[in-house]
Parts: structure tokens; sequence; C-alpha cells
């Protein structure tokens, strides 16, 4: 199988090569496991729970979960179609799919990654993870073992503050010290000073820093996308802001302000100790591994539902690697089996942490469906024993029946 972005290899660095070499592997791989496809349904479920960033608020989200049987079984993925638009045409999200019935595995995945360009990325990156949950289990092995990931480390989830409230921020901060998940905590930050060092300060109160890395997620809310001023002149600014959250306790931010590639970069040499971590230019993974360079933070998020393809995502994360800087995996609040998903592949990854678990209240739906799953991410670090694909059995009766709705081709 030959993606488009593999046509023109020319003048690529080794590294690259190395990277290009490996997706092909993975291709081959999949391209020989049997079974052709003969159905896709889709079940969709809206979830009620408002979500406050520094660039937008939540308040519902469309989750997606996705089945797909061939002669041989049946492949489960996820994904969040959209957000605060519960009437969203179920339907025409998922009619791109009725062009993978009847074609062998591999082929199927063919047709996926030649529709980059033109389907919607988390639904391109649903139906791969899938297609990939149902080669393992087709091939008995575990889905890591086809991406080319053999090994598991030990993986710690996040435990996820989205509020600007020092009330929420303290309570939440709480129950993440009474169910031991104090590890990792991230906070959303504002781009408000005052606001983000009253989250900041919340936390360390009952968090101290031998006990938790703390990571804020700004959303670029300290130079938001379209701001008039040059980024030049920004960045004084944008360091000073980080230099007094980090003494305010906070060991990392994701995405503090709108950047190019070099904005990051010289930032960076700005920053100190603050780890930086970049998030939106990692967005698509095919894409961003010709973009991304040494010196623009210390940790990279691959993310969920941006990444467009686990399978590039795999390859990113070499990038990564060869570039001096370490991993971690987002979330785009997955409540269902892609949690269990990226858990795997964060694991497999020797990912610093994993943002994708399961929401307490919001994946109650979810564990009503569960027959079977080879994570458990209530403690820390997640427990994981890989099943063949990735071990998820849904039993699609009682899915249909907490879904708002569903489609089936």
């Amino acid at each position: 199988m030959v993606s488009k972005d593999e046509e023109n290899r020319k003048n690529l660095d080794p590294g690259l090569e190395r990277c290009f070499i490996r997706k092909q592997e993975i291709l081959k791989r999949l391209s020989d496991v049997p079974g052709t496809i003969r159905s896709v349904r889709m079940y969709l479920k809206n979830i009620e729970a408002k979500k406050r960033f520094s660039n937008a608020t939540w308040t519902n989200r469309q989750d997606i979960i996705a089945a797909v049987t061939s002669d041989r079984g049946v492949g489960f993925a996820e994904c969040i179609a959209s957000v605060n638009c519960p009437e969203i045409d179920l339907e025409k999200f998922a009619s791109p799919c009725k062009k993978l019935i009847g074609n062998p595995l591999g082929k199927a995945l063919l047709i996926l990654r030649q529709h980059q360009d033109s389907w919607r990325a988390p639904l391109i990156e649903m139906m791969e993870m899938a297609l990939l949950d149902l080669a393992g289990k087709t091939e008995g092995i575990p889905a890591n073992y086809l991406l080319g990931l053999d090994r598991l480390w030990p993986v710690s989830g996040v435990h996820v503050i989205l509020s600007d409230q020092p009330e929420e921020v303290l309570e939440s901060t709480r129950r993440a010290k009474k169910n031991g998940k104090t590890a990792f905590i991230k906070v959303k930050l504002f781009g408000d000073e005052k606001t983000d060092l009253d989250v900041i300060r919340t936390v360390r109160k009952q968090c101290p820093s031998d006990e938790t890395f703390l990571i804020g997620d700004v959303n670029c809310g300290y130079r938001p996308h379209g701001s008039d001023i040059p980024e030049e002149a920004a960045l004084p600014e944008i360091a000073a802001h980080m230099k007094v959250l980090y003494e305010a306790g906070l060991d990392a931010c994701e995405d503090p302000a709108d950047l190019s590639v070099d904005g990051w970069m010289n930032l960076k040499r700005q920053t100190g100790a603050l780890k930086l971590i970049p998030d939106e230019p990692l967005r698509c993974s095919r894409k961003s591994i010709f973009s991304i360079r040494e010196g623009m933070g210390d940790v990279c998020n691959i993310h969920p539902d941006s990444a467009g393809s686990i399978i590039d995502a795999v390859v990113l994360a070499e990038r990564i690697r060869q570039l001096g800087a370490k991993i971690m995996i987002g979330d785009d609040s997955l409540a269902g089996p892609s949690a269990s998903i990226w858990q795997q592949a964060a694991s497999g990854l020797h990912a610093e942490w994993v943002e994708a678990t399961e929401k307490e209240t919001e994946s109650d739906f979810y564990y009503r469906c569960v027959r079977h799953l080879a994570t458990d991410s209530s403690t820390n670090p997640i427990q994981i024993h890989l099943q063949p694909g990735f071990g998820l059995d849904l039993d699609e009766d009682q899915l249909n029946k907490e879904c708002t709705r569903s489609v089936s081709f």
C-alpha cells in the first residue's frame, strides 16, 4: 500500500527515510491480513457535559462508536464527530465508509489513506483503529504488534481539571488525591495571568511538586489565533507569563500561544526550566512529521482525533524521538473504546503520560456495553493486558439502547 505522502521521497534526511521505511513495514503487514468488510455500524451518543477552554466552551459533544464487521469478526473504535451540535447528521457523517464495504481489509485501509485530504480526520482515524482492532483479532495478535509496538512500558493517566473556578478546581484536586491520580494533573489555563495563577496555586496547595507533575494547557490563550500583535513583538511578554506561571508551580505548558515553528524555538530559549508542549503544530501526524524541528519543545503531544491516523502517529513518534523530545498522548474527551486504544498505544510508545482515559459519569453508558477491555484506567499506572486486536468486546444491542441514534451500512 502506497499513500500520497510516500510517492515523493526525494531529498529526505536519513531520519525521515527511517520513518518512511517503518510506515511501509506497518502497511505491508496490514495488507496481508485476510478478511472482507461486510458492514459498518455507527452509534451516536450525545454527551451533555460542560467544558470550558480559553478559546471555547463545550456544552455537549457528539461521541461516535463504530463497529466494522468482516467475515472474521468485529472491530471497534470511537471519535468525537462534533461539539455543541446534537443535531448532527449521522448518516452524512458515516456515509463515506460505504466505500469500504466489500473490500479486503488491507484494501479498506488503503481507501482510508487515499482519502486523507477529503474525508474528515476523526472519521479516518476512528475507522483505521477499528480496522486495526479487527486485523489483530483476525490474526490472533495484539494490534500494538501490528503497529510494531512489541513492548509495554508503564504509563499513567492524567487527571484533567477543566475549570477557572477555584472551588471547582479544589474539589477536583481532592478527588484526584482520593483516587490516587495525582502523579500527573492537567489544568486548563485561560490566557489571563491572574486566573491562571489562581488555578495553579489551588492545585499546588493540595499537591506539592514532589507528588504531582502539573501541566497547563492554554489553548493558545496568550496569543490567540488571528492576533494582530506580530509574533516577534509578542514573544517577550509570552515568555514573561510563562516564567511567572513556572514560579507559581507549573511544570509544563501546552500551546501557550499561536506560534510559528521559529516562534516555538525562540520561546523555548526564553522559558528556562519550564517544559513546553507543542500540540497544534503536530496536527495532523502525516504532515507535521515534515515541519517539526529540534528545539520546539520538551514533550510533544500526539492528539487523538487530530492525529488523523494512528499509523502516522506511531511514525511521528519515531520522528519526535529522533529530534530529542519526549512523547505524550493527549485526549479529545474520548469516553469509550478509543480511550483504551490510545492507552495501549501510549504504553507501546513509552509515552510520558496519556490523557485519553475513560471519564467519570460520562463513560457510564459505555461501561454498560463493555463485555471485555484490555485496559483499566482506574489505577495508575494503567493496567494493560494485551489481547487480540485492541481487546475490545462490546454488546451492540446494549450500545444501541444506550445511544441517541445509530446507522448501519
